[in-house]
Formats: structure tokens, sequence, C-alpha cells
């Protein structure tokens, strides 16, 4: 974006450095020994959510505690860390529901930060991870006809 000063007339880039993500990329668990999944990134989504079974919500030292795994083809990850909260997340089809929240540690390319994540039921859909417009800070631009440019296809899991 450029912006014209008109006192000055002098034209000035406020454009900053945007991290290019395709539609859809690898998303690593730096925490998790570097689990990999496969993700969705979608900026009409506003939270990040992750395909979670067996989820078991305990308390321990007077925090709310939650044990659930994720799945990545016939990989499978068993975690158990605090929750943070419940979000109300409405759908693409306007139907409400409550889901616990974590924070976790998410890889994308070279990039490494902390998120919030929902954990939710996503075995119907294509890929186990989906990345909103919160986790990705305004920091990364999204090339709707591109995939994987933060990282290779060619993994293999």
């Amino acid at each position: 974006m450029m912006v014209k000063d008109l006192k000055n007339k002098k034209i000035k880039s406020t454009r900053t450095s945007l991290t290019p993500l395709g539609w859809r990329e690898w998303v690593f668990l730096p925490s998790y020994n570097d689990f990999k999944l496969k993700a969705k990134i979608d900026t009409g989504a506003r939270t990040s959510s992750i395909h979670a079974t067996n989820i078991q919500i305990y308390h321990k030292d007077n925090s709310e505690m939650v044990k659930f795994q994720i799945y990545q083809s016939d990989s499978f990850l068993n975690i158990d860390t605090r929750l943070v909260s419940y979000k109300k997340i409405k759908s693409s089809f306007g139907q409400t529901e409550t889901r616990p929240a974590v924070h976790m540690k998410i890889q994308i390319g070279k990039e490494t930060w902390l998120t919030e994540i929902t954990l939710a039921q996503r075995s119907k859909l294509t890929y186990p991870m989906l990345i909103g417009r919160n986790s990705l800070n305004k920091k990364h631009i999204v090339h709707s006809h591109r995939s994987y440019l933060a990282g290779s296809n060619l993994i293999k899991i």
C-alpha cells in the first residue's frame, strides 16, 4: 500500500514484510517432537482448531487440564496440557458449539509461535488442523491458489 504525503509530495511505502503462505501448509508442533499435520489456512475462520479425540478434562493442582489425541494419517500423538478456556464457536453453517481451548506452539515454515487452538471434531474434513486469522497475527499473506509455500509438500508421513 502506498501513502501520499500531501505536504512534502512524497510517496511512502507502508507495506511490511509479510510471510507468504498457501491455502494449505504443513504445521509442526515443536513441543511434541515436531509432530506434523496438514492444515488448511483459512482467513475466514477467526479461531484455529485441531481434530482431537478421546478428550478428557480433569483437575490437577488447582488447574483445569485436558488430555486428548491428535492424528495425521497413521501417526497419532497423546497430549496432556492445561485447558486455557472454553470458546463459543459459530460454524460456517451457523451452528454454535462450545469447545475446549489450549495454547500450543506451532511452526509453519521457519516461524514458530504460541497460539490458541480449540479442540474440535474434524474427522469428516480433509485437514486435521485449521489455522484461523487470529493465529496468523497479521504477519502472513495467504495465496488462495497456491499450496505449501512455507514448507515442502514432499514431506512423507
